[in-house]
Formats: structure tokens, C-alpha cells, sequence
């Protein structure tokens, strides 16, 4: 395979991972060409030379290596995890960069971020890591992956409102933080936007359209919501989604019940109807 080829296999796993652990797909990519001399050293479809431990889920193979021990490069043969695909090395990947050790990974802004912050946390010990992942990024443009392409005519501005109504809406990023209001559909951004188009029943692509910009919109405005609404059904599935109750977009008796909790838990007039006060609680 060319240097094409051997990107576009390992993009679907990295893009996948992205979304299930939040890791950059140029990071991603990045390591596995940087690990592996762009697929030259794999075997087992083990990238990323994680160890095998009993109950790791992985069948075990034994190859060849060195092991650092009192600052000496001894040679040993140690047991490393066979996988079936690619993609399921990439996964696995992802999951150990989910651990808190890396945590500052998950929460880089932007690739150079994240190459240095996965160097930070002692992935590895070569001083030059960073760099190197950085080079292979830049002269493969592999950042294209790392954002969400945005609708015809989204701007930054849209971007920023859009986030602080995510912020006001109680929608937290992976980590349960709020968004930092910059204007970049970064991956923290995408993944939020994914929570808020799921609880709308909208196309889950994470990006920041014209029906995400008006669902938004229609709950901000805080309609007067009740067992006689029929027109508002963003706002009821956002208000479904606040208190618990099923989301359907319908003002049924199971939603009064619901919101009647919530307003019994916040010290609100308990009525079953979302009006300006129990809006304010909710946005607030």
C-alpha cells in the first residue's frame, strides 16, 4: 500500500475512536504511522505494541523486543495482543487514552495539543514524540479529520451561540465540563452537538446546521409549555430529556409527572407547566 492507502485504512478505526473516546483521528493516525513505520512493523493488527494481560479479552502472541531495564536496552521476548482487525487495535488504543493518566489528551483543543499532552503523560519517552507526530500530521494534512465539516454558510458566531446555549441547556461535553465558548467545532463541541441532536431525534453528524441553530433557538425562546402543547415538540423533548421522563415530544400525564419532580425538588409553584419560572431553572 502507498501512503494514501495505508491513511485511508486506518481513518475508519481513528474516526470511530474519535467518537467513542474523544481522541483526535490525527493523533490517532499519526501514532500508528509514527509506531509502526507507516504499517511496515505490525503484526497481529497490534499497532500500537499494547502488552497482553490475563483477562484482556485478546488472544497473546510472543515476539521479539527490547525492554529498558536500569537505563540498558535488553533484548526479551515478551507477550503482546493479537487482534482481528485494525480497527479493533485502534479501539483498544482508544480506551487506554481514556484512562485519567491521559486525560489532558481528551481535552486538547487541537492536535499539537494532543501530540504533546499524550508525550506529557509518559506514553513514551523520546523526547523528539511530539514532533515527530506533528510533521506526520502537517505533511498528510490529517487534521481535516479532526473537525466536523460546518453547513453552507455557519459561521463563528453561530458556532459561540451555539455553545453557550449548550452550556445553559445543562448538555456537558464528554467530561461533563462545560464548552469553552471559542467558535471551534472542535471535538468536545461535536460530541455535545451529537447529545443535543439525539435528544431532538435529528441526524446524528455532529455539526452545527441550520436544524440544530433552530431547535436550539426554539428552546431558548422558552415557550410556555403544557398537557395542551402540540406545536412545540423541540422544546418538550428538550424539557423530557431535563426531567427524565420519556422522550416522544409529547406533553403526556408521564411528563407532567416528571416535571411536577422537578419543580417539587427545585422549590418551584408545583403546577406541571413549564412557564417563565421553571424555564429560568432550567436554563439557568
Amino acid at each position: 500500500m502507498d501512503k494514501t492507502q495505508i491513511i485511508e485504512s486506518l481513518i475508519p478505526g481513528a474516526l470511530l475512536s474519535y467518537e467513542k473516546y474523544n481522541i483526535l483521528p490525527s493523533l490517532t493516525i499519526a501514532q500508528a504511522i509514527l509506531e509502526t513505520g507507516w504499517l511496515q512493523y505490525v503484526k497481529g493488527n497490534n499497532i500500537f505494541g499494547i502488552k497482553w494481560k490475563e483477562g484482556c479479552g485478546y488472544e497473546v502472541q510472543e515476539f521479539n523486543t527490547h525492554e529498558f531495564i536500569n537505563g540498558v536496552s535488553t533484548p526479551m521476548v515478551c507477550e503482546f495482543r493479537k487482534y482481528d482487525t485494525l480497527e479493533a487495535s485502534i479501539l483498544d488504543h482508544g480506551k487506554l487514552l481514556s484512562f485519567n493518566r491521559y486525560k489532558s489528551v481528551i481535552t486538547s483543543k487541537n492536535y499539537k495539543e494532543a501530540c504533546q499532552n499524550v508525550y506529557n503523560s509518559g506514553y513514551c519517552t523520546d523526547d523528539e514524540y511530539p514532533e515527530k507526530l506533528i510533521a506526520i500530521i502537517e505533511q498528510n494534512k490529517l487534521y481535516v479529520y479532526d473537525c466536523a465539516p460546518r453547513s453552507e454558510n455557519t459561521t463563528d458566531e453561530d458556532i459561540k451561540y451555539l455553545q453557550k446555549c449548550l452550556n445553559s441547556m445543562k448538555i456537558r461535553d464528554v467530561n461533563n465540563n462545560v464548552l469553552v465558548v471559542d467558535g471551534a467545532s472542535g471535538p468536545l463541541t461535536i460530541g455535545t452537538i451529537k447529545k443535543l441532536q439525539q435528544i431532538l431525534n435529528l441526524s446524528i453528524d455532529g455539526i452545527c446546521g441550520p436544524e440544530v441553530l433552530s431547535g436550539v433557538k426554539a428552546i431558548m425562546e422558552k415557550p410556555l409549555c403544557s398537557i395542551n402543547s402540540t406545536e412545540d415538540k423541540t422544546a418538550i423533548r428538550y424539557i423530557q430529556w431535563r426531567t427524565g421522563s420519556a422522550i416522544d415530544g409529547i406533553y403526556g400525564n408521564e411528563t407532567i409527572r416528571f416535571v411536577k419532580q422537578y419543580q417539587r425538588s427545585n422549590k418551584l409553584v408545583i403546577d406541571g407547566i413549564v412557564g417563565n419560572g421553571t424555564w429560568q431553572s432550567l436554563l439557568s
